[in-house]
């Protein structure tokens, strides 16, 4: 189970919180779908929830985050990646290596996982969204569809209880929606448990919750 309680966020220089007073109860199995207008708190909240905030962005923070118990504030944002995966917005800002096979990899290996494990982990999450033709591929050379779904198979392999995914759609074809739409079911099936931010109403009629920022101030 996600419960988020009271979490509030306030900006440096801000006249006010962002958001204020937001709390969120996931079982396994459920699916949150984050709306808003720009600028109200989609993409602040899923960075509260991944420890982007306040590690790397500003903010003052306040309120618990805990999964399955554990209270995920106490822990590094270069330790969660243990517990969650986050696919965020902009995929430049996540690729790294320069190939899309260690890109796969790489977070498996810090896990200290065996080398037979992780070759499996990374051959069926490329599978899975058509990706294990361009291993050998420079990631900043793909389309930015490319770029999205090699994030996604990050997150697969990586197979946390919690996937935090930030505009997943955005510039995927209908082919690569349709490879998303699969995967998140799958996904729930698993019991896992998966907030998204999304403007497209792809996803929407499978989720469990929907919840529009900016009207929670």
């Amino acid at each position: 189970m996600l419960e988020i309680k009271r979490l509030s966020l306030l900006y440096p220089k801000a006249a006010k919180a962002l958001f204020s007073d937001v709390n969120i109860k996931l079982r396994a199995g459920e699916l949150l779908i984050l709306k808003g207008v720009n600028g109200s708190g989609k993409t602040s909240l899923l960075n509260s929830i991944a420890g982007v905030i306040p590690e790397h962005i500003h903010g003052e923070l306040a309120g618990s985050i805990a999964l399955n118990g554990l209270e995920l504030r106490s822990y590094p944002l270069r330790e969660r990646y243990r517990y969650l995966a986050y696919q965020m917005s902009d995929p430049d800002a996540q690729i790294f290596f320069p190939d899309s096979e260690k890109e796969l990899s790489f977070a498996l290996e810090n896990m200290g996982i065996k080398p037979l494990e992780i070759r499996q982990r990374i051959d069926v999450a490329a599978d899975r969204f058509h990706l294990k033709h361009i291993y050998a591929q420079d990631p900043s050379t793909l389309s930015q569809g490319q770029k999205k779904r090699l994030l996604f198979a990050v997150c697969a392999a990586l197979d946390t209880q919690l996937i935090l995914l930030d505009e997943p759609t955005v510039s995927l074809s209908e082919g690569g929606k349709e490879l998303l739409k699969e995967w998140l079911k799958s996904l729930l099936h698993q019991g896992k448990i998966i907030i998204a931010a999304n403007h497209d109403s792809a996803c929407d009629d499978f989720c469990t919750q929907v919840i529009t920022l900016g009207s929670l101030n």
